[in-house]
């Protein structure tokens, strides 16, 4: 038994059930009993490689056993995990390592020669990471690290006590940010979760999300703190929505959690059609297009179905249970009210409640919110609403509450545009467009360049006939006013979209960017 361990990790080593399933990979899979030892041994390994409590370790690997043992290994010496996209090129991942300066940083070989090629091609204007931090291999199908170079001992990064996970954003706005979260963060969310939908140790949970994505955090310690098993879905398998059913039917899944972007593939394979072990869907990171919902809970009307609500750096502060399918494809899906954990206020530009069905900025606050964002204090100020409480968040997002209370999401601040000197909701058309019988995804995009004024771009999935643009234009200005309609309708293959399954809307702005606006 490990000393001190968090309060996440202490039932995956209390005594007994080691032979129960708790992790599994591909055909790979560890019992509770080898996980605890594999566990203990890597924490071994991290403390021989001068991992001390308060430090940071980053790691890059794709999702596998490796990936999750070095997880609770980090949390087990006591350190904060840093798990980075597999997708970050190397010139980022550079950045990131920069910007955090962690104690570690463990890759699989394939990836540390990626980063040391990048090196070597900006050797000019980049110091050679090893002279400053210390990097290890983690050997695959082995459960161990290997060192590979050691840094120099008088650059030693401050500790950070208390931290159990930096998340960094994709950057897609800017550079990416750190969100600290700390033991007491992560564990008032696992302990909500695990209550509120009834973990148990016969459920079999799946990890759909990267290990970067907070989702994760969910399957993780809910499912492995009841004592469940957790099966991984690696990246190939994400892809084809066949390997995925086969998954779940196999392992008899009985909790999902995704981003509706996920679930939608799944239903446009008919891939959950049929199913009887799922118990539960769950889904959070973006807004469920309702007529896309409408088809999954007819071809699996058997699970409870929940909507869950909030950004990295509240964890999950808001849910809505579905109490049966919506009624129409138009019919928008509540976010729900405030989890037991958590205090939501609807504030308006001075900082007031806002009154009855009045739009107001979700500001969250409670255990489950974030530290702050890493070395960046002037963010986390800026975010804070000090005159409210100090676990305080302003999380840009916008709400109004319907009669019985709940919450109905009313868009981002980003998506709140001027257009020819008339504001836009930006989601609210996109909600118009997915409800179109031939449209399977749509995006609504601000395209400030485009012309004075700027213009209205959307990007559009056929799931029949590609219309004109005068037919969807008509749509629209029969259902929203006038300004409302698109002045540029692009046809696509699929969105693109981000490594957590969220719509990718700098790639997608690029897509426009040639295009003239007349």
């Amino acid at each position: 038994m490990i000393a001190d361990l968090p309060a996440v990790l202490a039932p995956v080593f209390a005594p007994g059930g080691d032979v129960r399933l708790a992790i599994r990979c591909g055909g790979r899979s560890l019992a509770y009993g080898e996980l605890r030892r594999a566990v203990t041994a890597m924490r071994a390994e991290l403390a021989a490689n001068g991992v001390e409590p308060g430090d940071r370790v980053a790691f890059s690997m794709p999702k596998s056993l490796e990936s999750v043992v070095a997880t609770l290994a980090i949390l087990a010496a006591g350190a904060a995990y840093a798990p980075l996209d597999p997708g970050l090129s190397a010139s980022q991942v550079r950045f990131v390592l920069d910007d955090l300066r962690p104690r570690l940083f463990i890759a699989t070989p394939s990836r540390l020669q990626a980063l040391r090629q990048w090196e070597d091609a900006h050797a000019e204007t980049c110091c050679p990471l090893a002279s400053s931090q210390r990097c290890a291999v983690v050997d695959e199908r082995a459960l161990r690290l290997t060192m590979v170079e050691a840094g120099n001992d008088g650059d030693a990064p401050a500790p950070s006590p208390g931290l159990a996970t930096i998340l960094y954003t994709s950057g897609s706005t800017g550079a990416p940010k750190g969100i600290m979260l700390s033991h007491a963060n992560v564990e008032s969310f696992v302990a909500w979760g695990a209550r509120t939908f009834a973990i148990r140790s016969s459920d079999r949970l799946i990890n759909h999300a990267p290990l970067h994505f907070d989702l994760s955090i969910f399957d993780l310690f809910c499912g492995l703190g009841r004592g469940a098993s957790v099966h991984l879905v690696d990246e190939t398998t994400a892809l084809f929505p066949g390997a995925v059913r086969n998954l779940v039917e196999a392992a008899g899944i009985t909790v999902w959690y995704s981003a509706p972007t996920a679930l939608a593939r799944l239903q446009e394979r008919a891939a959950l059609k049929g199913l009887d072990s799922l118990r539960l869907i769950l889904f959070a990171g973006e807004v469920f297009p309702t007529p896309i919902l409408r088809r999954l809970m007819a071809d699996a009307p058997r699970p409870e179905y929940a909507n869950l609500y909030g950004p990295t750096e509240t964890n999950v502060c808001a849910f809505y249970p579905l109490p049966g399918p919506p009624a129409s494809d138009v019919e928008a899906i509540p976010i729900g009210w405030p989890c037991d954990h958590t205090e939501i206020r609807l504030l308006d530009g001075g900082g007031r409640d806002v009154q009855g069905g009045e739009t107001g900025e979700i500001c969250v606050a409670g255990p489950s919110v974030m530290q702050g964002y890493w070395a960046r204090p002037d963010l986390t100020e800026s975010a804070r609403l000090g005159s409210w409480r100090a676990d305080s968040y302003r999380t840009g997002d916008f709400a109004t509450r319907r009669g019985d209370g709940a919450l109905m999401f009313a868009g981002r601040r980003d998506q709140q545009v001027k257009v020819r000197g008339r504001r836009i909701e930006l989601t609210a058309l996109e909600a118009v467009l997915n409800a179109h019988p031939e449209i399977r995804e749509a995006a609504a995009l601000h395209l400030p360049a485009s012309r004075p004024g700027g213009a209205l771009g959307v990007a559009l999935v056929a799931g029949g006939e590609r219309l004109g643009q005068g037919a969807i234009r008509a749509y629209v200005a029969e259902r929203l006013p006038e300004s409302y309609a698109p002045d540029v309708v692009e046809w696509l293959d699929g969105l693109p979209r981000l490594t957590n399954g969220k719509i990718d809307r700098v790639r997608l702005r690029s897509l426009f960017e040639p295009m003239q606006v007349n």
